[in-house]
């Protein structure tokens, strides 16, 4: 009989904190609202360049070298200072009859009119001109206009010989990057990091996802002289020989890649069909919310979870507490009667 007594009380205190819990919670859920929707962090995107309006250096070619010989250095000693005197160019557009479309891109200034152009190669002014011709003397007040976004690249490297849908659906090209975060466009090579030039590319790569930088040096891969480029970048296990192929820039490494090192190691041999069809597959947008960012809050926890594990707690506190409570209530009755 006294435990059915002590019970009962109780239970009646936990539901008791059980009801007041479930008003509280769900008053605050009430007033607070929905949780707020955080909006994904936009991509940045890529700046356009400024049109700016200056004269042109009619018959007149800046001296670049004077002030900046480091940088023409650079482009007169490699592949843009080349391109139209490498040996490989010049046997390859003799051999098509001197089409004057591959001069476009080859040479600085070409007039298809004429079939003249104003320097070999690609020189300064065919990034950064027209040069103002007040430049040399004011350089501050006339500075050379530039194009810093990719689609400057792009109009030579561009076409069937580089795929610029797999660039644009690239994380690199969805975060703002440009072409020089990785390119020299003077010497037209991969930069290198300071202190770290003789280990590769993998250096330039390691810089920026430093998240692979503790576990790659120490893989097989690298043991064996396989750099990030290898595999994420190079995809010419079709054997093509065109010296215009452009790496694959959408940074995925595909089973193509794997099968040209690891074919003895697979467990069914790659047949041509499965090869051309692990190349051609177009990598999907990545969101930068795969990145590990929250796309919206959690939702806000239902008023009854709350309520239940509070009468848990309060018929334990009931339990506890009856001999108390029970004194209380009797209390209460004697003074009530005593009016």
């Amino acid at each position: 009989m006294k435990f059915i007594k002590r019970t009962s009380i109780a239970i009646i205190f936990a539901l008791f904190v059980t009801a007041a819990t479930y008003m509280i919670a769900r008053a605050g859920t009430e007033t607070g609202g929905a949780a707020p929707q955080s909006q994904p962090t936009p991509l940045p995107q890529p700046t356009m360049p400024i049109e700016t309006s200056v004269p042109k250096t009619s018959q007149q070619q800046v001296a670049c070298s004077v002030c900046h010989s480091k940088f023409t250095d650079a482009v007169q000693s490699g592949s843009h200072g080349h391109a139209i005197s490498d040996p490989l160019f010049t046997q390859m557009w003799t051999d098509q009859g001197k089409p004057g479309a591959c001069l476009v891109c080859h040479v600085t200034g070409y007039d298809p009119a004429t079939g003249t152009w104003q320097e070999d190669g690609v020189s300064c002014e065919a990034c950064h001109g027209p040069v103002p011709a007040a430049h040399s003397s004011d350089p501050v007040a006339n500075p050379v206009p530039v194009d810093r976004t990719s689609d400057l690249c792009g109009r030579c490297h561009s076409g069937d010989r580089f795929n610029v849908a797999d660039w644009q659906s690239s994380t690199h090209f969805q975060r703002g990057m440009t072409c020089t975060v990785c390119h020299d466009p003077h010497s037209a090579t991969l930069k290198t990091v300071q202190g770290q030039e003789d280990k590769g590319p993998s250096a330039l790569c390691i810089n920026c996802h430093s998240e692979v930088s503790m576990a790659f040096p120490y893989s097989k891969h690298n043991q064996a002289g396989v750099s990030c480029v290898d595999c994420h970048l190079r995809h010419f296990e079709t054997g093509t020989t065109d010296v215009h192929a452009i790496p694959d820039h959408s940074f995925t490494a595909s089973i193509a890649t794997c099968s040209a090192c690891h074919a003895d190691q697979m467990h069914a041999q790659p047949t041509a069909a499965t090869a051309a069809q692990a190349v051609v597959i177009t990598p999907q947008p990545v969101s930068l919310s795969t990145a590990g960012e929250a796309t919206s809050n959690p939702s806000p926890v239902s008023p009854l979870g709350f309520a239940g594990l509070a009468g848990l707690f309060g018929l334990a506190g009931g339990m506890v507490l009856q001999p108390w409570l029970e004194k209380a209530y009797r209390n209460i009755n004697k003074k009530g009667n005593k009016k």
